[in-house]
């Protein structure tokens, strides 16, 4: 499974030339002023930036060691250009509400884009199954562990706490999931990056030390020569990269599912902010995490690694680090339990209908109060497997749709150069001037292009 989510990745990277890197995201994506693919941004973030972002960093560095931060961002890197594909892809292929409201996903581009709609259904079903593991049990387990360990709040009462907010979320369908996200994931944003940017600057000594810690753990070179055949290496690949996917979700096509819903006419531009999502939530925000833990001096000290951040910001700033990281978990639980919900809602809508919806939403607050007092060790397998089983659908269709995507990626870029109808398709791709300006070339491009001059 890991060589798939990293071979998707490093395929869409290789294709596009490294697209990713391209000066054009970052400005066309914050050019879009919708306020619709904002919204839209902020509730896919909400449902990637979990608590994995801190106690999947913990855990991942307690495991696999310091390097597991370095394959993180690596399957980050390459997860960019997944998450760029699913989304084009579910924007592509989504259908529309008789109120006008689009929807879609990994199920739509199955049965609509290839034609396996009992594939689709599976899909669905792990969709929905996933959204009580990775999305629900996951976020409150680790909230309610941290505000335990901080308040002394027992785990129960946590539980039925995020029962109440979560049942009172959902009733109101997308909508009220955008507008509770599109004022918690800034305010998320801001707690988050300026505690840890303070503690870095604490330990500001020890920062070079912990990025060359990173690299030398990533290939564990000692290791190797010691006649461990490489383990080190292995475990931390292993955890990186699980654990980075337990973060950005790219390859699980759940992030697509809430993009779908964006109002916007170009699936590509919606692509990127897929890109600029698995950024934020991975590159930037888990490696922050684990720079303030290896710089703190926690590790390996502590072997428990939900509460590495916490004693970690206990260094800079004494007691109240360990209350800033228990609110911090509790907030980004919650945001993420919101987004998820919205993903299991089409999982069951695609199976049983609309009608289905509130019974879905009863049964996803009461698991909620439950996975309080579950082990995390247990909620964390429980979510890998389900990943894993939802990945496999998603990433065939990914290969199998994979001319669309750069078709799609090669006509934005022609449209984008020729300044004909800025960020459109256009109809006419046969236009000379927009024909020349094609950036991705493909080896079966370059021997069309021979053929028709031979010709």
């Amino acid at each position: 499974m890991l060589a798939c989510f990293l071979g998707t990745g490093l395929y869409f990277t290789l294709r596009s030339r490294f697209f990713q890197l391209h000066p054009a995201v970052l400005r066309d994506t914050f050019a879009d002023r919708k306020g619709s693919s904002l919204k839209t941004l902020s509730a896919a973030l909400g449902a990637c930036m979990g608590t994995g972002n801190i106690a999947g960093v913990g855990t991942a560095l307690v495991t696999g060691g310091p390097g597991a931060l370095f394959w993180m961002c690596l399957s980050a890197f390459l997860g960019m250009m997944t998450s760029f594909a699913e989304t084009v892809l579910a924007v592509k292929f989504r259908s529309t509400h008789a109120d006008g409201t689009c929807f879609g996903g990994a199920m739509q581009v199955l049965e609509k884009g290839l034609g396996m709609k009992k594939c689709a259904a599976v899909y669905a079903f792990l969709l929905t199954a996933s959204s009580f593991g990775i999305g629900n049990m996951a976020q409150v387990n680790a909230a309610a562990d941290a505000l335990h360990m901080a308040f002394g709040v027992p785990p129960v009462a946590v539980g039925a706490v995020f029962c109440v907010l979560i049942a009172l979320t959902v009733c109101g369908g997308i909508r009220r999931i955008t507008a509770v996200t599109e004022k918690a994931v800034p305010l998320l944003s801001a707690l988050f990056f300026l505690s840890a940017l303070a503690a870095l600057w604490m330990h500001r000594n020890a920062l070079g030390g912990a990025v060359r810690l990173v690299f030398v753990s990533a290939f564990s070179p000692q290791s190797v020569l010691g006649g461990a055949c490489g383990y080190s290496v292995r475990q931390a690949m292993r955890m990186g990269v699980t654990r980075g996917v337990f973060s950005n979700e790219a390859g699980l096509g759940s992030t697509a599912v809430i993009h779908a819903s964006a109002d916007t006419d170009s699936a590509v531009r919606q692509g990127l902010w897929g890109i600029v999502e698995v950024f934020l939530d991975t590159v930037l925000m888990c490696s922050v995490t684990g720079l303030v833990i290896l710089t703190s001096g926690v590790y390996p000290t502590d072997t428990n690694g939900a509460s590495l951040f916490a004693d970690a910001l206990c260094t800079s700033f004494g007691k109240a680090g360990s209350a800033l990281t228990a609110v911090t978990l509790a907030l980004l639980g919650f945001a993420s339990l919101t987004g998820w919900s919205y993903c299991g809602e089409r999982g069951v809508a695609y199976l049983f209908g609309e009608k289905r919806l509130p019974v879905y939403r009863v049964l996803y607050a009461a698991v909620a109060f439950f996975g309080s007092f579950l082990r995390l060790d247990t909620v964390f397998a429980l979510s890998d497997i389900l990943n894993c089983l939802m990945a496999l659908p998603n990433l065939l269709s990914l290969w199998l749709l994979s001319g669309t995507v750069l078709r799609e990626l090669r006509m934005y870029k022609s449209n984008r150069n020729c300044q004909h109808l800025p960020y459109q398709r256009r109809s006419d791709v046969h236009d000379p001037c927009c024909r020349d300006r094609f950036h991705v070339h493909t080896v079966g491009d370059r021997l069309v292009g021979l053929r028709r001059r031979f010709r």
